[in-house]
């Protein structure tokens, strides 16, 4: 039980909830920063925490208990989804037409990582809808500082670059550094805008089409995901919108107010107040 006072203050100030299966992670994550700090039990993790005076032990905290596993185009069928029927019906349903955009289409990437996935999308865009690429703003969140301050950098290792990008899209975005690292080109930079977010004490952004919130919810235990969903919801444009989860997370027992929609292989979730719009293109 020596771990359950820091389990629940991690779990009050991040959502994640570390269950019986993941209490090793206190072990094995903790212990060099514990010993930089001088702090001897959890219980004294805890305390430094709840007397919230230091900003970098909590930012340190964050980033060894989250998971920044990602990989570039990560369930390459969401992404073929988004482009081929996602995006287009976003268009239709907003009397949007390449040749006259007068609406900004606005995506936020939630738990972006390094920025693979929201780097991901605005290529996806580029290469398939670059028409609509100009107008385009993607917001690209996660709690940990230091993860997001990297993101902005938009500069991966040989391993993450050969992680799921094809070697043409390599070549024609990304830069090929001394070090062997590889640097976004400042063109998809540009749309893509990086910021620190607590899912569970922060403010929500608003006025979003679609929504990425992929490998998140499963950090989290049922009430403290009926309570981001719920929020999501409301980050919606006119609480209308798009819904990406990730491949093993799901709403149900969550919430009632969706469809489930398909493409491929690919699953996610509309919010609309107007149902009669898919049915009358037989999407559903």
């Amino acid at each position: 039980m020596e771990h359950q006072q820091l389990i629940q203050v991690i779990q009050n100030l991040t959502g994640v909830y570390l269950t019986e299966d993941k209490k090793y992670l206190l072990d094995t994550r903790l212990n060099q920063l514990m010993k930089d700090y001088n702090l001897k039990t959890y219980d004294e993790v805890a305390l430094k925490l709840l007397q919230n005076d230091d900003k970098e032990f909590y930012n340190k905290l964050v980033d060894k208990i989250t998971t920044h596993e990602t990989r570039f185009f990560r369930d390459e069928s969401i992404f073929d989804a988004l482009v081929k029927q996602i995006i287009p019906e976003w268009m239709e349903k907003n009397n949007v037409n390449k040749n006259q955009i007068t609406k900004k289409l606005k995506i936020w990437s939630i738990g972006c990582s390094y920025g693979q996935e929201p780097y991901s999308i605005a290529i996806s865009i580029k290469e398939n809808l670059s028409f609509l690429f100009p107008y385009t703003y993607i917001l690209a969140t996660d709690i940990s500082k230091d993860v997001i301050e990297r993101a902005k950098r938009g500069i991966f290792t040989d391993f993450e670059i050969n992680r799921g990008l094809p070697e043409f899209l390599k070549n024609k975005y990304f830069e090929k550094l001394d070090n062997k690292e590889y640097k976004l080109k400042e063109e998809i930079k540009s749309i893509v805008e990086f910021k620190v977010h607590n899912l569970i004490n922060d403010l929500y952004p608003t006025g979003f089409d679609i929504i990425f919130c992929r490998n998140v919810l499963i950090y989290f235990d049922t009430e403290t995901k009926k309570k981001v969903i719920n929020n999501l919801i409301n980050s919606f444009f006119n609480q209308e919108g798009t819904l990406m989860l990730g491949s093993a997370e799901n709403l149900y027992n969550l919430i009632d107010n969706y469809i489930v929609r398909e493409y491929g292989l690919a699953r996610y979730y509309e919010f609309s107040k107007n149902v009669t719009f898919f049915r009358r293109n037989n999407r559903i």
